[in-house]
């Protein structure tokens, strides 16, 4: 898609090694999560925490090549209309991203909005 912040494909030539991260959170550092209800701030921490993910596994951010995000549905037209889905994808070289509509995540009792999973490749 035009003007889209994410890429439609990326090709990979002599692949290092992959990293995958699993479903990233919006949680502080004693797992709770951080904003209930609010997407925009949900989406910075979850940003947040991918990033530092990333440095523990040996990536940065740069590297990442797919990302798939969940958003409640819910929160979807605020996540789409708001700096959220700019901020998603911000600190990232373009990567593939599929956005996903979900009725519900694995937190939302506790207002979980958002989940990120990713993929790098490192050198």
């Amino acid at each position: 898609m035009a003007g889209a912040p994410y890429a439609n494909a990326i090709k990979v030539r002599g692949a290092g090694s992959l990293v995958f991260l699993a479903g990233v959170l919006p949680v502080d550092a004693d797992g709770n999560i951080v904003c209930p209800g609010d997407i925009v701030g949900q989406t910075r921490q979850v940003v947040k925490n991918l990033v530092a993910t990333l440095k523990a596994a040996g990536a940065k951010p740069e590297n990442v090549v797919k990302t798939t995000t969940y958003v409640v549905s819910s929160s979807m037209k605020d996540f789409l209309t708001t700096s959220a889905c700019k901020d998603c994808l911000a600190p990232f070289a373009t990567p593939t991203d599929t956005l996903v509509g979900v009725s519900c995540l694995a937190a939302s009792d506790r207002g979980q909005l958002i989940e990120v999973n990713a993929i790098a490749i490192t050198e």
